[in-house]
């Protein structure tokens, strides 16, 4: 009997063509995943300033809170990239035990090149 070289179409494999063919459609679907890790990323970390901000509002906000109505005034200063200004209004003026003063806590930062603040207010008085 004799032996020949031929293969039939099932034991060929794949040809070239195929394999590319196959590449492409991956890389249309891998390329979306990896801008959305990319994205994700990014948002991780503007979440991450966006809490600093956040915890550096409330420290300074309990600072002004541990001074006592009537002895907090307008302060400002600079952490790492972050700006912060508190501002005191007095909403009812009198003896300490009658007053009433607002506390407005502003922080500023910039972030890919555009400014970002968040604000934080609160009610103060001796009672």
């Amino acid at each position: 009997m004799p032996t020949t070289d031929r293969t039939t179409a099932a034991q060929r494999g794949f040809s070239l063509v195929e394999l590319m063919v196959v590449m492409a459609i991956l890389a249309v679907g891998l390329l979306p995943l990896a801008f959305i890790q990319t994205r994700a990323q990014q948002n991780v970390a503007d979440s991450g300033r966006f809490t600093e901000a956040l915890a550096l509002a409330q420290m300074q906000m309990e600072s002004a809170k541990s001074l006592g109505s009537g002895n907090v005034a307008t302060d400002s200063g600079l952490v790492d990239v972050y700006t912060w200004r508190r501002d005191v209004t007095t909403l009812v003026p009198g003896p300490v035990p009658a007053r009433l003063d607002r506390i407005t806590l502003s922080v500023n930062w910039t972030e890919h090149g555009r400014p970002q603040s968040l604000q934080i207010i609160n009610m103060m008085s001796a009672r």
